[in-house]
C-alpha cells in the first residue's frame, strides 16, 4: 500500500505539474460554467417555471456543475492520448510502478478541476438568484458527490484514451456519447414534457440522479416534484452509479493499459 501510495501520488504530481503550467486547461472548468448559467438564466428564465418559485439560473446551477463533472471523460481521454504519443507510458512501464498507480494518478487530478468549477460556479449562481444557504455539511457533501461522479468519469476517460489510441476518434467519438447523456437528464430542462418512455430513460438517468442530489444538499430549486422510485432514491442511486462506474471503467482500463503495452 505504501508503495502505491508513494507511485501514484509521484504520477499525479507530474500531472498536477503540467496542468498548472497549462492553466488554459481550466478555461473549461471556468469560464465556460459561468457562461453557460448567465446565458441559459437570461434566454430561457422567463420561460421556464421552477417548482416551489426561485429563477431559472439558479435551478440551473446544479446542473452545469454535474456537466463539468461529465466532462472530465474527454479530459483525461485527450491527456492519455498525449502521454501515449509522447512515450510517457513507455517510460513508465520501463520503471517498477504499478499500473494501477499509473492510471490512478491521472484520474485523481483530473478530477481536480470539479473543485475548481464549483467555486467558480456558486458565485455566479448567487448572482443568477440561487439564495445559497446550503449549511456547510450539505456543500462539503455536494462538493463530494460531483468529484466521485468526476472519478467515475475521467476512469472511463482513461479507459477510452487507451481504447482509441487517438485524438481524433476521441474528439470524435466522446461528445457524440456524452451529449445525449448529459441533455437527456434534468440537468438543464425537466423530463416532464417528454413523450413517456424517453421520460423514463429521463428520471433514471444517472446524471439526473447526481443533479437532484446536488439540488437537494444545497437548497437549490427544482422543477421537478419528488415523485416515483428514482426521485425519491436520487441520493442511492448517484452513489452506487459513481462507485459502479469507477470500479468498472478501472478494471477495464488497467487491461487496456496491458493491451496497448503488448501492441506496441
Amino acid at each position: 500500500m505504501s508503495t502505491f501510495l508513494s507511485d501514484s501520488s509521484a504520477i499525479a504530481g507530474r500531472h498536477l505539474r503540467h496542468l498548472l503550467r497549462l492553466p488554459e486547461k481550466l478555461i473549461g472548468f471556468t469560464v465556460m460554467p459561468v457562461a453557460m448559467i448567465l446565458g441559459l438564466g437570461t434566454l430561457f428564465g422567463g420561460s421556464m417555471r421552477v417548482a416551489g418559485g426561485g429563477e431559472y439560473g439558479a435551478y440551473v446551477s446544479a446542473g452545469v456543475v454535474t456537466a463539468m463533472a461529465v466532462s472530465t471523460v474527454a479530459l483525461s481521454a485527450l491527456g492519455v492520448v498525449d502521454d501515449l504519443q509522447d512515450g510517457m507510458f513507455d517510460r513508465l512501464r520501463s520503471l517498477p510502478v504499478g499500473r494501477t498507480a499509473v492510471l490512478s494518478g491521472r484520474v485523481v487530478v483530473d478530477s481536480l478541476p470539479v473543485a475548481v468549477s464549483m467555486v467558480a460556479v456558486l458565485p455566479t449562481a448567487w448572482i443568477a438568484g440561487w439564495t445559497l444557504d446550503p449549511g456547510v455539511s450539505g456543500l462539503l457533501a455536494a462538493v463530494g458527490l460531483e468529484l466521485l461522479l468526476a472519478v467515475g468519469c475521467s476512469s472511463l476517460g482513461v479507459l477510452l484514451g487507451l481504447t482509441f489510441r487517438n485524438a481524433e476518434a476521441v474528439t470524435s467519438v466522446v461528445p457524440v456519447c456524452l451529449l445525449p447523456v448529459t441533455f437527456l437528464s434534468d440537468a438543464f430542462v425537466p423530463p416532464d414534457g417528454l413523450p413517456g418512455w424517453l421520460r423514463r430513460v429521463a428520471e433514471w438517468n444517472p446524471v439526473t440522479a447526481v443533479t437532484r442530489t446536488v439540488r437537494d444538499l444545497l437548497a437549490a430549486p427544482s422543477t421537478v416534484p419528488e415523485k416515483g422510485f428514482a426521485a425519491r432514491q436520487a441520493p442511492l442511486l448517484a452513489v452506487v452509479f459513481c462507485l459502479v462506474l469507477t470500479a468498472a471503467a478501472s478494471a477495464a482500463a488497467a487491461r487496456a493499459y496491458d493491451r496497448a503495452g503488448t501492441a506496441r
